[in-house]
């Protein structure tokens, strides 16, 4: 049994999109669908329900954010699932090709189930352009980082294969079940939106296992609808650095620091990040 867990707030076409290319997989493992609707204020609960039969929905207040919307499925998952089981993370604003979760499943079966692997995000509308989907880190000391693929086509890479990574989005992620028991639930605790699964996909390796990027499995990554507030540049500043939903939040970024990097190299990547966030953020303000 492959058991999926989709976070959700909202954005119901997303959500229905994505479970009707779930519906088209060709795994020849039953499917077990889980939506975490997290205070949707849209309809998600009755749509879904009315839609489609056999879906678990799990009910947030609109508090949990990502990383509790994952942790709190993992939970009501693991009560229910047997030895042998998987569980999937899937985002919203994604749709598989047909083939995705089979891939990812012959990989861990390839690796005696002793790792995490991941999807190739791949841009919604030309079904070309790689996105970010697994980043390696060439020196903790400078934070120089390179994000596989990004920016190539997809036609041009050899899709038969997989990369080790540091870092693996939760974006399409699966896992053998047994992790958890071994390595823990995801730290929605420290990580309640961004860097829970930078810090799960550090955690896992210190237990004897990899972190994957499946070349073979794809899906494709939609743009999230841009809502455009009145705001002068201070209160954009606080917002793209203090906020909950940025990834360039201060304290999330020293957090992850302290959590994940080498000793020798905190401070230093703690600053250079902190130095690419500020230029990406005055670029974007040009």
């Amino acid at each position: 049994m492959i058991n999926i867990i989709i976070p959700v707030h909202n954005r119901l076409e997303y959500t229905l999109a994505c479970i009707n290319s779930l519906k088209k997989q060709d795994c020849i493992r039953e499917i077990n669908i889980f939506i975490v609707d997290d205070g949707s204020t849209d309809e998600t609960r009755k749509t879904i329900k009315k839609k489609f039969s056999g879906i678990n929905i799990l009910e947030g207040d609109g508090s949990l954010f990502w990383g509790g919307s994952i942790n709190f499925g993992i939970k009501n998952v693991l009560k229910i699932c047997n030895k042998g089981d998987w569980i999937l993370l899937i985002n919203n604003d994604i749709e598989l090709e047909s083939d995705a979760i089979s891939n990812l499943v012959r990989i861990s079966e390839s690796k005696n189930r002793k790792v995490i692997s991941g999807s190739l995000s791949v841009n919604f509308n030309d079904k070309q352009t790689i996105i970010k989907s697994g980043t390696i880190v060439k020196s903790w000391f400078l934070n120089l980082t390179s994000h596989i693929y990004e920016g190539l086509k997809l036609k041009d890479i050899r899709k038969n294969s997989y990369i080790k990574v540091d870092f693996l989005t939760g974006r399409c992620l699966l896992h053998p079940v047994e992790i958890f028991a071994k390595v823990g639930n995801y730290d929605s605790k420290r990580f309640q939106h961004y860097g829970a699964d930078d810090e799960f996909s550090m955690r896992v390796k210190k237990f004897g296992y990899s972190t994957l990027v499946c070349l073979s499995s794809v899906v494709y990554l939609k743009e999230n609808p841009k809502i455009f507030l009145k705001k002068n540049i201070i209160e954009r500043f606080f917002d793209n650095f203090l906020s909950i939903k940025s990834s360039s939040n201060i304290i999330n970024k020293f957090k992850l620091t302290i959590k994940v990097v080498p000793t020798y190299a905190k401070i230093t990547f703690f600053l250079i990040g902190i130095l690419k966030s500020l230029f990406i953020f005055l670029k974007n303000e040009k």
